[in-house]
């Protein structure tokens, strides 16, 4: 393991030791964050601003991408608006990506997952660099590497898809279409530098019935459409390990700082 450790410093100076964990994947996410680890992560992406406000960040949101803004009633939005968000966002995704100073574009998207779920991201610390780690980013099946479970502290790669997992494209009521599942619906095959701690201890939950039943229609066609052979719970609320500490303090509310790897 030389040259295969790295800590982690947070805010309040808090520094926690990791070793690499032994995989294919943990492997090739350590030589990603080697280029990066000097560059500063991306707030948005990390969340480290503030999602709260989501009628304010649609409306930078539209004044940037040059849209006109539709009147929606924020105070009693509905599942339905948020998901027509969502295809706003997806629409403008690739042409705005492009354009400079385009931090509102991420945040308007981490906006709207936080409105659906004000539970989202619970339980974790993200780390991201954005557009930064862009030339990193490979196309790789990830799921073999995924865990039975999440241990608290322990380092993990996250789902790094342009759409939604399964479960969350049912929960969120999206259209009953095949084509529209294959394209919204995405397994976990973008592979970037991201990472999150886990600052607690997370089983994968059981998929609901309801789940199970709706999934069983569009099942086959996607995993084909995909070229995947499976996907199970762990997919949905699971990660791939990167790395492991001895650590066994509390990390929950603290905000990432650095990362330095051992010499």
């Amino acid at each position: 393991m030389k040259n295969k450790t790295f800590k982690i410093i947070f805010d309040n100076d808090i520094d926690v030791n990791y070793r690499l964990h032994d995989s294919e994947l943990a492997t090739k996410w350590f030589q990603k964050i080697k280029h990066l680890q000097n560059i500063p992560i991306d707030p948005v992406t990390s969340h480290q601003v503030d999602f709260s406000n989501l009628k304010d960040i649609f409306e930078q949101f539209c004044q940037y991408a040059n849209l006109d803004t539709p009147m929606i009633d924020f105070e009693g939005i509905t599942q339905k608006d948020l998901n027509a968000l969502h295809k706003i966002y997806e629409d403008n995704h690739d042409r705005l990506s492009l354009l400079k100073d385009n931090s509102i574009l991420y945040k308007f998207h981490q906006a709207i997952h936080k409105r659906e779920n004000p539970a989202y991201l619970k339980g974790i610390i993200p780390v991201c660099w954005g557009i930064k780690d862009g030339p990193l980013t490979q196309i790789m099946d990830c799921q073999p590497f995924y865990e039975k479970e999440i241990k608290k502290n322990n380092i993990y790669l996250p789902w790094a898809e342009l759409g939604k997992t399964p479960h969350r494209y049912w929960h969120d009521e999206e259209p009953n279409d095949q084509d529209r599942f294959n394209a919204l619906a995405k397994p976990h095959t973008t592979f970037r530098a991201k990472f999150f701690i886990a600052t607690e201890d997370t089983n994968p939950r059981s998929f609901d019935p309801k789940f199970v039943e709706w999934f069983s229609r569009y099942k086959q066609g996607w995993l084909e459409y995909h070229n995947i052979s499976k996907w199970e719970n762990i997919h949905e609320d699971s990660a791939a390990l990167l790395a492991i500490t001895d650590y066994k303090g509390n990390l929950e509310g603290l905000k990432f700082n650095k990362i330095i790897i051992n010499k």
